[in-house]
């Protein structure tokens, strides 16, 4: 398991504490900055917002002061006093009092154009005049008294009306989208109605007033008394209502100058202007993270400090830890030694306390687990040889050859059924054979090896030999290393059929005894003499060329000294090789 030393518990502890307590002073003190610095801000641009509500009202007070100029001129009211059929007639006073109404609303409109505003004035009279500053025939009576404004210019009874920004269908370029204003025109002593003044305004002049101000994401709506947009950066969304498109309740925070709502996972400050006069609203969206932008920079100050704070603690803490833990670091020193590889380190004993019977437990431990990891080295470069000596002769090329010249004479012979039969047994014993080193298999497995192995070989010899296998059930899933019966099959084959007799017969038999798993290997062969069967366990006789040796020592090396192969042979009688095997 992997821990920490002391020294480093001690720094951990000690400096999470102080982070901690800084975290949380910290937090705490961005925290309420924050809010102070989102109130600043929410009046700043309360305070800006109010310039352009102001501006926004000068040049409404403005085109109303331009209607009061043209309904209260006398002149105007003589023009739309006369009686219709003069008007038809088109007397003298007619064409005069015509021009004197065309230059004073021509000089209205250019009086108040150093107010970058230039509104279009139409003059529409009961007598049948009409007048403007645009086109004179954009409106009759006949043609507007049907419109709702028209109406509600009507029921004001000479109050200017203002009509929502709407979309002129007969507008082009920046008036396209234009505001209305206007009042009835009446005889001053009868009170009796002579017409309407219209006033059309752009909407891109009450754009022109806040449109300086809109960066960094933030927006501005003029909006009317119901709610609908008369101006926007968007003019897309001019005639919808604000509160269903643009504002969801979802509000977050509520404040004296400012709120805070949250549209499309986004976070605004809204700030809202109100010209009472004509039942208006400015509103003013900034996304939040603009106006909290100063707080970012108080918070890199104060993660700096922290850092700061840390590692000057961390350093502090850390040299007293060393001098608190010093009697165990020489303990951990050698360890982290030990850990590196190298095992003739020793601790200096210098204490008679616990420290010191620590430390000679600790020299007595590294002796012993050099001494076993010699011994286990030794053990496992035997039994690397013994693997790399099977592997090298997994395949004898003597049998490959043998194997190879009875195909080819299978298929001289046209014998080519048994050819491809002998191939394919022979790929499918390559196939059992190739992939297994070290491994350990069942030994039902390793039998099924030897089965294809002895019908391959009686492809080849078709009357030279018989085997009969005899294993007990009890012993089938029993673990053996991979091919340790192979090289002495094929050992028993050749002998047996060298001997005098008419077939070689084989005998493969397995069963327990005892506490062991023995497995005999007999043929009918010509035998061995006992100088033969020594030399075989010295590797001076070479049965094949994997060995009787080397399936002996894999064993061994498996299992122990107490388990391999056991060979019992007369000459003249065959041989009979004992697998003695765990259980």
């Amino acid at each position: 398991m992997k821990t920490k030393s002391i020294t480093l518990k001690l720094c951990l502890l000690l400096n999470l504490f102080i982070v901690t307590v800084s975290i949380v002073i910290g937090t705490w003190s961005i925290k309420d900055t924050n809010k102070i610095v989102q109130v600043e801000m929410g009046k700043m641009n309360s305070e800006i917002l109010e310039e352009v509500s102001d501006n926004i009202s000068i040049l409404v007070s403005n085109i109303e002061e331009i209607g009061n100029n043209i309904v209260e001129d006398n002149k105007l009211v003589s023009a739309l006093s006369i009686r219709a059929d003069e008007v038809i007639e088109n007397t003298e006073d007619v064409i005069d009092s015509s021009k004197y109404v065309e230059g004073l609303l021509n000089e209205q409109v250019w009086k108040y154009g150093k107010y970058n505003m230039k509104p279009e004035l139409y003059l529409i009279s009961e007598n049948g005049l009409n007048f403007s500053t645009y086109s004179k025939n954009k409106y009759t009576m006949d043609s507007i008294k049907s419109e709702l404004w028209y109406n509600k210019i009507i029921e004001a009874n000479g109050k200017t009306v203002l009509i929502s920004t709407f979309e002129d269908e007969e507008g082009i370029g920046p008036y396209k989208c234009i505001f209305r204003m206007g009042r009835v025109i009446k005889d001053l002593i009868t009170g009796e109605t002579l017409g309407v003044l219209i006033m059309d305004v752009s909407e891109k002049m009450l754009y022109d007033r806040y449109n300086k101000i809109i960066k960094d994401g933030r927006n501005i709506y003029i909006i009317d008394i119901k709610g609908n947009i008369i101006s926007s950066k968007d003019k897309r969304l001019i005639g919808e209502n604000y509160y269903k498109e643009l504002d969801y309740g979802n509000y977050i925070e509520t404040e004296e100058w400012y709120s805070i709502f949250k549209r499309d996972n986004v976070e605004f400050m809204k700030i809202v202007s109100t010209l009472d006069r004509y039942g208006w609203s400015i509103v003013e969206e900034i996304p939040l993270h603009i106006v909290r932008q100063p707080i970012k920079q108080i918070t890199q100050k104060f993660l700096l400090t922290l850092i700061l704070v840390v590692i000057v603690s961390f350093i502090v803490i850390y040299k007293i830890s060393v001098w608190v833990t010093k009697p165990v670091i020489n303990i951990k020193n050698t360890i982290e030694k030990v850990m590196c590889g190298n095992l003739k380190v020793k601790v200096k004993v210098d204490r008679d306390d616990e420290i010191g019977m620590l430390e000679e437990s600790f020299n007595d431990m590294v002796k012993w687990l050099d001494d076993s990891i010699e011994e286990i080295k030794e053990k496992e470069k035997q039994k690397r040889i013994a693997e790399l000596s099977f592997l090298q002769a997994q395949i004898n090329p003597h049998f490959l050859y043998n194997t190879l010249s009875g195909v080819r004479f299978l298929v001289s012979m046209n014998r080519n059924d048994d050819a491809e039969e002998m191939l394919y047994k022979f790929s499918k014993l390559l196939r059992n054979i190739l992939p297994r080193a070290s491994e350990l298999i069942s030994l039902e497995d390793e039998i099924e090896i030897i089965k294809t192995y002895i019908e391959l070989q009686q492809i080849r010899y078709p009357d030279g030999f018989k085997v009969d296998i005899a294993i007990d059930e009890k012993i089938k899933n029993t673990m053996v290393p991979a091919l340790i019966l192979q090289p002495i099959v094929e050992n028993a084959i050749f002998y047996s059929m060298e001997s005098e007799n008419n077939k070689g017969e084989i005998k493969i038999n397995g069963y327990v005894n005892h506490e062991y798993i023995i497995i005999e290997i007999s043929d009918n062969g010509k035998g061995m003499s006992s100088i033969q069967i020594n030399n075989v366990f010295k590797n001076k006789e070479s049965i094949n060329r994997v060995g009787v040796i080397n399936v002996h020592e894999r064993i061994q090396l498996n299992y122990g000294k107490e388990y391999g192969i056991e060979i019992k042979s007369q000459e003249g009688k065959g041989t009979i090789v004992i697998f003695k095997l765990p259980k």
